[in-house]
């Protein structure tokens, strides 16, 4: 298993630049704490999520693509 790295204010202010996301340097200190606490449960779960037990698990709502009417259908 690859070695964490730790979110730091910089991973902190180099994914919000790549996202294009406004963050000031005094919520950058705010922001790292709540961006790793998030990252630790995301991998846990997809770690645990990928286990043999749930691999034929769907997620409860299903998202669909709307069918466009044929030409001349309402």
């Amino acid at each position: 298993m690859p070695q964490r790295k730790e979110v730091t204010p910089a991973l902190t202010r180099a994914l919000a630049d790549y996202a294009e996301l406004p963050l000031g340097a005094d919520r950058e200190a705010i922001v790292t704490p709540i961006l790793e606490a998030w990252v630790l449960d995301a991998n846990e779960l997809s770690r645990k999520m990928s286990a043999e037990q749930y691999m034929t698990l769907v997620p409860a709502t299903v998202f669909t693509h709307p069918v466009e009417p044929e030409e001349g259908q309402p």
